[in-house]
Formats: C-alpha cells, structure tokens, sequence
C-alpha cells in the first residue's frame, strides 16, 4: 500500500472533497482520511457525534450554496434538509469520482513534521503515512463547548450536538441557552413538544418566553 503521498486531506465532509477534487485536477497523488463510514462530515447524522437533529436543514439557499459544477438537483426545495444535503454530497463525490482515494473508517492519532518538515500522520492502527501537504478539514462542531455555572440545578443539562428530536422535551419545561441557528432551530421544535414553557436567552437576557399548548397553532 501506497504510504508517501504529496497530500493528505483529513475529513472527508464538503470542504474535504472540494480539496480532494482540485488535487485530483492537478494530477497529485492524494488521499482523504475519513474516520466515518461515509462521506458527508456532520450531514450524516448516522455519524457518531454528529450535532445534527431530524428538523436540521440548510440555512442558505441551494441556488447560492452550491459546489462549483455541481449543482443542486432542480426538485430540491430551496432549503434542504439534512437528508438531501447529505445524498447530494455523496453525488458530488460519486460524480467527481473522489471515491476511490477516501480511506473511510481511519481514524487519525496524530500529526507532526519532522525536521525536514515532512507530515508525518499515525493512523489508529499503527500505520503511519507521510506527505508533504496536510490539510485538516475535520470540522469545529463535533465536540460540544460546554460551560460551568455557579449555584445548584437538579434537573437534566444537554449540550445541543446531542440534540436529535423533539420528542426529547415532551412533557418538560425547557431553557434554551443561546440564540444561535441550532439554539433557534431546537427553541422551534421544543416549542410543539414542551409540556409548559419553553424560554430562550442569549447572555443574560430571556429574548423569547412562550407558552406551549402541545399542538401546532392554526395555520402552521
């Protein structure tokens, strides 16, 4: 097996392909390490850790978030969700044939450069490859920020990448800490499944408080 490479691309989510995709233009011998068993980083939501959830869907029209050559499918809506973004993907890898040189179900242990600044990257089974690029396109939303606060609260605390469906908040009173898109997204799904109350707030201010009758108001 081929252990010297002139690139190593590490995850093999949308930015991974698009890099796998132009060093394959370039006639460079390359190879993508994927520690899933599919492509697609955190829209496979089958994935371990992946922070995606049932309601999740693209936050930016398809017609401008497109790969380059490759666009969205004409019968998609014009914000898919998590299961189209996914299959379109997998197309896009499948169409660019980027397939044959993603090494799936690699974990990487480490990466460091020797004194002739070589990469030199030690797989999770012992095997260690060297190339002379690296690029790490492993994503920032697999592991959850958590934070610590003063006082005492006995009930349970979730970050949101452990998030999956609404059904976790029936029947319970929910606090949504942070206004972001997932925090948002979750305060919209909580708010059909909450038994009481479900409240957003972003710093120290509660931006949102609604009270929730477990059904879908008229019209939605």
């Amino acid at each position: 097996m081929n252990n010297k490479f002139d690139a190593v691309v590490v995850g093999a989510g949308p930015a991974g392909l698009v890099v796998a995709r132009r060093l394959k233009e370039q006639g460079l011998n390359y190879v993508v390490l994927e520690r899933n068993h599919s492509v697609g980083g955190i829209w496979n939501i089958d994935a371990p850790n992946t922070p995606m959830y049932d309601s999740a869907h693209f936050i930016s029209s398809k017609t401008l978030s497109a790969f380059p050559r490759y666009a969205m499918p004409d019968h998609y809506p014009d914000y898919p969700n998590h299961k189209q973004l996914l299959d379109y993907i997998k197309g896009y890898a499948e169409h660019f044939d980027l397939l044959a040189s993603i090494r799936l179900n690699t974990d990487v242990e480490s990466a460091d450069q020797d004194e002739s600044g070589t990469w030199v990257i030690k797989l999770a089974g012992g095997e260690v490859l060297t190339t002379k690029y690296l690029v790490c396109a492993n994503g920032v939303t697999w592991d959850p920020n958590t934070v610590s606060w003063s006082g005492e609260f006995d009930g349970e605390v979730q970050h949101s990448v452990k998030y999956k469906s609404s059904s976790e908040f029936t029947g319970k009173r929910v606090l949504i800490v942070g206004a972001g898109n997932s925090g948002v997204d979750i305060a919209c799904d909580a708010s059909f499944a909450a038994g009481e109350e479900v409240q957003v707030c972003q710093s120290v201010k509660c931006l949102i408080s609604v009270k929730v009758k477990g059904k879908k108001r008229k019209g939605e």
